[in-house]
């Protein structure tokens, strides 16, 4: 039997209760037709007297069918049914408690629907209310942090709170359909308590009456802060940490308690090299420790928990595993953007790469075949990883000199095209750290740095050189990546034939073919080395000349006083042979000479250093100053027959030089005798005279020399006329 709203109606009369079916029930239950109902009802009216047949419900004639009709339609007193064969109506509906039963368990399903519908449209409301500002403040602005997840229910939380409270005291909860104020806080106490929202788990109606009558009216930081109890953050359970250490005399507190500083010795061990076991360090010396300042011990699990939280490994590391370790592992280190142009930077370092063999003698003096690995210094551009320059050592495995290093640079400055070098980065050993090699790597580049000490991982060549080795793991004379290597790094040495393996010279071409192969081959992204290469620095500028020829040039000492404005080496090669090399001092006559005597102290002499090759000479102090660039000379010919075009510009510019040195030399007469006139008045004025007394003292002067001159006239004059007769 599937009652429905309205099936059942009970109507009290003289203390007891009658029930009424609903027409649709009795036809559903009973299986009678409406017109069957129809006859039944006209009958029974029959039987009430007419005074009462105008009443909604007919009485009680004794008879079957009584009847009444509602504004909801026909209903029929369960009493009054029929209950006699075939049909046993009345029967078929059950007993009074059968239908006082179901209609107890409609009103609770109706209620249950009511309910649903309520739930349904305030969890539609809340949902619209919870706001993101909310949501971020617990996130980030709370004191005590939340992760999403929890943010977002405590921001569902509050909203919950608003809308309970002014829904509660304005009830408006009687738009959605619940009349009382108990039914709403069930309604939605069963909400939360499916929710189990965090700061807001509701457990009972009652409970929830007493949160929300707290909860702020107004305020968005206490309403936020509400939902915020002391449990969060709270240390209440702590032991550790809460028995602090201080100084008898002066009240100082120190920053460990008792439990922390005998966990972290422990454990750190300051100034020992061993490192016990934490089982071993909990049991025999902070349990031990702990007990004799009369204090019970952590379990081992907390004192685990502390030593292991990240804030304090990071701080104990270096004590306890060493500066090494901490330096590689745990130490924090400057981020850096991946370099885009070639010529940024440049990095160098050396390692034993293939293997040759060689004789040696042995104890007996007898030549004896052996094998050395070939030891290589690289230099690498770190932005393309092009190899520009190597160089080798015949002195074994971990041997690097400076002159090593000079060839292994001076390969990468050919390569680069003599252009700029920005930056050069190395490790710490004496053959990029020596006094000679800064000189030299500071000429070449323009910054240089090594790495910090014990911190080879900071050296880009480090990872460039291991890549390198990498791919020689297939050749037959290759036998490991690097020293102390895993198995996985070592070739097999069963099948390692000493009299297979190239000689030194082979090994060095093997080698020019394997760096060629490197910087040919793609890299993952498809784009080889030497295509990256080409991408150069937009600063990148050809080298000083200067410069190149410090690193590439000869050098000389000479006297140039007496070279009249040329500068001449000379270079020996073969037996007896030498050649010339004349270079001429520019604007001798003037500033270069003048220079060169500054230089080197107004001294008689002019002895310099002299940088040169087949272009031009640089001149320098003995002490490495320089002083003036010259340019390769222009000889003329002594000859017209073999005279060309060149040596005619040549004879032209030499007697230029010429003349324009023989009127600097006018000049300086001219200039000396005007300074030698103007010594008198000079003179007179730096000896306390003036101007007045000068000119008379000229004029005078200027009177005798008339008289004088006018004698000698008059002499010469009576001579002629002598002469003449």
């Amino acid at each position: 039997m599937q009652l429905q709203q309205g099936d059942i109606i009970i109507k009290s009369s003289k203390g007891e209760s009658i029930y009424w079916i609903s027409e649709r029930l009795l036809m559903s239950v009973c299986e009678i037709t409406e017109n069957y109902l129809r006859k039944v009802r006209a009958k029974y009216k029959k039987t009430v007297p007419a005074r009462y047949q105008s009443n909604e419900f007919l009485p009680d004639t004794g008879k079957s069918w009584r009847w009444a009709k509602t504004k909801h339609g026909f209903y029929y007193c369960y009493d009054n049914l029929p209950d006699r064969k075939p049909n046993f109506y009345k029967s078929k509906l059950g007993t009074e408690k059968d239908l006082k039963d179901a209609l107890k368990q409609l009103k609770t399903t109706s209620k249950a629907a009511l309910n649903e519908i309520v739930k349904q449209q305030i969890v539609h409301q809340i949902t619209n209310k919870v706001r993101n500002e909310d949501i971020h403040y617990y996130m980030y602005n709370d004191l005590v942090p939340f992760s999403d997840k929890k943010a977002k229910e405590l921001a569902e939380a509050l909203a919950w709170c608003s809308f309970i409270k002014h829904s509660y005291e304005t009830e408006s909860f009687k738009n959605f359909g619940v009349r009382k104020k108990k039914d709403f806080l069930e309604v939605c106490t069963s909400i939360l308590q499916e929710k189990k929202l965090e700061g807001f788990k509701v457990s009972s109606a009652a409970y929830l009456r007493n949160k929300i009558s707290n909860f702020p009216s107004s305020g968005v930081l206490p309403q936020r802060n509400y939902l915020i109890s002391n449990k969060y953050d709270n240390d209440n359970a702590r032991i550790v940490g809460k028995h602090q250490l201080f100084d008898e005399e002066t009240g100082e507190v120190f920053r460990f308690d008792i439990h922390e500083a005998l966990m972290y010795y422990g454990f750190m061990n300051p100034g020992g090299s061993s490192k016990e076991a934490i089982r071993q360090i909990y049991v025999n010396f902070y349990c031990e420790s702990i007990k004799e300042y009369g204090l019970e011990p952590v379990a081992y699990r907390t004192f685990c928990m502390h030593l292991g939280k990240f804030h304090t490994a990071i701080k104990t590391a270096r004590e306890r595993h060493g500066k090494d370790y901490f330096k590689k592992s745990v130490l924090t280190y400057v981020p850096s953007e991946k370099l885009k142009y070639a010529h940024s930077l440049f990095a160098g370092d050396g390692s034993g790469t293939i293997n040759y063999k060689y004789y040696k003698k042995n104890k007996k003096g007898e030549e004896v075949l052996s094998t050395m690995k070939l030891y290589v210094m690289l230099i690498s551009d770190v932005a393309s990883r092009q190899i520009v320059g190597y160089s080798f050592s015949r002195k074994g495995s971990h041997y690097e000199s400076t002159e090593m290093m000079k060839d292994a640079v001076k390969m990468a400055i050919k390569n680069c095209d003599y252009q700029t070098m920005f930056e050069f980065v190395s490790d710490n050993h004496s053959a990029f750290t020596s006094g000679e090699s800064k000189d030299f790597l500071n000429l070449v580049f323009n910054k240089v740095r090594t790495i910090q000490s014990g911190n080879s991982q900071a050296n880009p060549a480090e990872t460039e050189f291991r890549l390198f080795k990498q791919s020689l793991k297939g050749l037959e004379n290759f036998s490991s990546t690097s020293w102390d290597v895993g198995i996985e790094g070592q070739s097999n040495p069963d099948y390692l034939e000493i009299n297979r393996l190239p000689t030194y010279e082979e090994a060095v071409l093997q080698f020019y073919d394997i760096v060629n192969a490197w910087n040919n081959t793609p890299l993952r992204d498809g784009v080889k080395p030497c295509e990256r290469f080409e991408n150069k620095h937009p600063n990148c500028a050809k080298k000083d000349e200067r410069i190149l020829r410090r690193i590439f040039g000869n050098t000389s000492e000479k006297d140039i006083s007496y070279m009249r404005g040329f500068v001449m080496v000379t270079k020996s090669h073969g037996y007896n042979l030498t050649d010339e090399y004349l270079f001429e001092i520019p604007d001798y006559w003037e500033a270069g000479s003048e220079k060169i005597s500054k230089a080197c102290g107004y001294k008689k002499n002019a002895k310099v250093k002299i940088v040169w090759d087949e272009e031009g000479a640089d001149l320098y102090t003995l002490d490495n100053q320089f002083i003036i660039s010259c340019p390769r000379a222009t000889k003329s010919s002594q000859s017209h027959a073999e005279s060309d075009e060149l040596t005619k510009n040549a004879l032209g510019h030499h007697l230029n030089r010429k003349t324009r040195q023989d009127e600097a030399v006018d000049e300086f007469e001219q200039a000396l005798l005007d300074s030698f006139d103007a010594l008198p008045y000079t003179h007179e004025m730096a000896f306390g005279s003036n101007k007045e007394d000068y000119n008379a003292k000229m004029l005078e002067n200027e009177t005798t020399e008339e008289k004088v001159l006018s004698k000698k006239e008059i002499n010469n004059r009576d001579f002629d006329e002598d002469e003449w007769n």
